[in-house]
């Protein structure tokens, strides 16, 4: 897959600007659709290996009367270890730097919040903002990503987030969750979002996602050990680590 992947998003860069220019005119804070997000057949596989993962592998999510199942045990899913391997490499976070002019991302190994997720006819996401911090990582989310991965989805299904201002009134972004779509946002504390119409798909379709988030780090280094390469020697007085280039 990876090979396949790195060689479709040389093809993305091409349209860069333009997805870009998306982005970052969306107010009140960052968000893009992207369609064709993935090779389709690549998207198609993944779907079917949500489906092949035992129902109870799963964590049920419930929270103020929203409900999905979720997975993020990638050694159960080799396919979308695969994905991930690519949505965690340099190259496509570079990629996403370009995009968003967000420095320094820093991707999940632990998947906290990710992966796979399932939603059912009748499911309903209630609006909520997302979580901020990484508690593994110690880490500020910055980055949102969500690829959808239902063949055949349509959209009078619903399951498309619906983004709103602060005060949850106005509608400033309607997704869709059609196949093979993808959303990027920034991460806003009033970032509300979710869809409150309960999902009216045929009962056989379920509406299935992978997701992953981005990190920045908002540290600053410790003055009494400022950054330096690999120091290889030590002051004979002080018994410290030092540089020699800096010795005169």
């Amino acid at each position: 897959m990876s090979q396949v992947m790195f060689n479709w998003l040389d093809s993305k860069f091409e349209s860069i600007e333009s997805v870009s220019s998306r982005y970052r005119t969306n107010k009140p804070y960052p968000i893009v659709s992207m369609d064709n997000f993935l090779p389709e057949d690549i998207a198609v596989d993944l779907y079917k290996e949500s489906l092949s993962i035992p129902t109870d592998k799963w964590k049920e999510f419930t929270r103020n009367g929203s409900h999905m199942i979720e997975l993020n045990k990638l050694e159960l899913t080799p396919k979308a270890h695969e994905l991930v391997s690519y949505l965690h490499s340099s190259k496509f976070l570079n990629y996403l730097e370009q995009v968003t002019g967000i420095e320094s991302l820093i991707p999940d190994p632990h998947i906290v919040g990710g992966g796979y997720s399932r939603s059912f006819n009748g499911d309903t996401l209630q609006i909520h903002t997302d979580f901020n911090w990484n508690e593994q990582l110690k880490l500020h989310r910055t980055l949102s990503l969500i690829v959808y991965l239902t063949p055949d989805w349509k959209l009078e299904y619903g399951g498309g987030l619906n983004f709103y201002d602060k005060d949850r009134e106005t509608i400033v972004f309607e997704g869709n969750c059609l196949f093979n779509t993808a959303l990027l946002w920034e991460y806003n504390k009033y970032g509300f979002h979710g869809y409150t119409e309960p999902i009216a798909s045929p009962e056989n379709l379920n509406r299935t996602t992978f997701r992953l988030f981005y990190y920045t780090s908002k540290s600053t280094y410790d003055p009494n050990d400022p950054p330096h390469r690999s120091l290889y020697w030590v002051d004979p007085n002080s018994n410290e680590p030092i540089d020699n280039k800096l010795e005169k």
